[in-house]
């Protein structure tokens, strides 16, 4: 080909390019929706996407049910209204059950999982997987994690030994500690195994499952990309997990079954449940459809990373508020005594739902830092949201902004301030619908909700009752977020001084 021609054809190509791009850009202008501006990666470094927001959602809630959002090259409806929040993540589902988010089956297994999947894979799976995650299961996998509860505050015991000469007691960074029990006490749950993170000095499971969350395997520009235009990634064969986590995990979930396989062990674990849902043939030689060894990584994958980093996440910032009102820790130190001296000291899955203020101190913390701060949806057809103007048109990103509603003063009157009172049954009474959304609303909502909110409690009993909880110098107030991270977690880790609470009881387990 003639040099000149194959210039031409460059830059006729990247002529088309910028054309698109900019009528994409142009799209509500065109319109007549009011618009944030289009956003530039370098504005991620600088500031953490919930800051971005909390900032648009106050800047233009009460122009319409939503405004235009740029993200690179996706339109995006940000949704203020909660009438119509509630609209698209239950009421009117079918119109957007798909997520949105990338995944790629055949070159990038662990994408496969629930979270990522598209509608009909979703529904496959969310349908084998749900029987895993009822009040019946969690009460089985109870044990396990109160046995891991009890290692938690042996760790915590022994760090601490005789305590700190000038009775200030001692630093200990929580983040890292409630990773530890979270990633053994899903690892237990999960696979049958002793992660023993807590008294690992270098935790593998910590290492390789956070690694995902804080060192992907592109950066920003490239992933936008891929999030952009999933035909052509998919084309090009790319993927999105790390090569080692997914090695990591493929491995882990092979072995576990082969072994299980040979030895006919069975834990009744989260795994032997979906080891009952593969596939598999009948007397007669017919497959039976089911579950494949990289759907059943897949999923484990996607439990680990959420029981994993939600829960320690969550704990790690419910100690870092009640370190900062003490009042608030003593109230709550006295619920966990007194209903468990009434309970003859034993800790069981209905003592847990007897604490409503723990409950409460959970909720508010999930509040003030929702580990995914947006739900993101894509709109299948075209809605009508009963107002000709604010159409949605097939194929639009939706995004409802967890973070900017809980911040929201009309429905979180001095949203800064931490006040567990707000989750008592009158005051959630009061409040509209889709008002406090961190584990989703409707169909879509988080599968792992029951579990991820029971193994949070028995940490923070086990911890409360038996340790206080204060700030030191070295407490960063407020806490800076990890900007290269899309989910709520501290940059620096919190740190916080831990001493023993002197009287404490020891909790018997059945």
């Amino acid at each position: 080909m003639d040099v000149q021609v194959f210039i031409g054809l460059l830059i006729g190509l990247a002529t088309m390019i910028v054309i698109w791009f900019l009528r994409q850009q142009s799209y509500w202008r065109r319109r007549g929706i009011p618009h944030s501006k289009p956003m530039m990666l370098a504005s991620l470094t600088t500031k953490h996407f919930t800051q971005i927001l909390r900032e648009t959602y106050q800047q233009f809630k009460g122009t319409g049910p939503f405004f235009g959002f740029f993200l690179l090259a996706t339109n995006t409806a940000l949704v203020t209204d909660l009438e119509l929040v509630k609209k698209v993540l239950v009421k009117d589902f079918n119109h957007f059950s798909d997520r949105g988010l990338y995944n790629n089956a055949h070159d990038d297994p662990l994408s496969a999982n629930m979270f990522f999947a598209e509608t009909e894979q979703w529904k496959r799976l969310r349908t084998k997987v749900t029987p895993t995650f009822t009040s019946g299961k969690m009460k089985n996998m109870f044990h396990m994690v109160t046995a891991v509860g009890e290692r938690l505050m042996s760790t915590v015991s022994a760090w601490i030994g005789d305590g700190d000469p000038q009775g200030l007691g001692k630093l200990m960074d929580v983040t890292d500690l409630s990773g530890r029990y979270t990633t053994d006490a899903i690892g237990t749950c999960a696979f049958g195994l002793e992660c023993n993170s807590l008294s690992a000095e270098t935790p593998e499971f910590v290492l390789v499952t956070n690694s995902f969350t804080h060192h992907r395997r592109h950066n920003k520009v490239v992933e936008g990309l891929i999030f952009s235009f999933p035909k052509v990634a998919r084309f090009l064969r790319m993927r999105i997990m790390p090569q080692h986590v997914h090695d990591f995990y493929i491995k882990l979930v092979q072995d576990t079954l082969e072994y299980r396989k040979r030895t006919a062990l069975r834990r009744n674990d989260f795994l032997d449940l979906l080891i009952d849902m593969m596939e598999r043939e009948d007397a007669d030689g017919n497959r039976i459809e089911g579950l494949s060894v990289n759907e059943i990584a897949a999923q484990t994958f996607v439990v680990f990373l959420a029981g994993f980093e939600t829960s320690a996440i969550t704990m790690s910032f419910a100690l870092y508020l009640l370190a900062q009102h003490v009042d608030v820790q003593e109230h709550l130190r006295q619920e966990i005594n007194e209903v468990l001296a009434s309970n003859d000291d034993r800790i069981t899955y209905d003592v847990i739902n007897q604490m409503g203020y723990l409950q409460q101190v959970i909720f508010e913390t999930l509040r003030m830092y929702p580990i995914v701060p947006n739900l993101m949806r894509k709109a299948q057809s075209h809605y009508d949201t009963g107002d000709p103007k604010y159409y949605i048109e097939k194929g639009t990103m939706i995004i409802i902004p967890t973070i900017a509603i809980h911040y929201d003063p009309e429905y979180y009157p001095d949203p800064e301030r931490f006040d567990p009172a707000r989750f008592t049954a009158e005051e959630i009474q009061r409040r509209p619908t889709c008002s406090w959304l961190p584990f989703g609303e409707g169909p879509r909502n988080c599968i792992g909700m029951r579990f991820g909110r029971m193994q949070t409690s028995i940490g923070l009993i086990y911890l409360i009752r038996n340790f206080r909880f204060s700030t030191a110098a070295e407490t960063e107030i407020p806490c800076p977020m990890e900007k290269s991270s899309f989910v709520v977690s501290p940059q620096n880790g919190i740190k916080l001084r831990v001493d023993r609470v002197e009287d404490a009881k020891p909790i018997e387990r059945l």
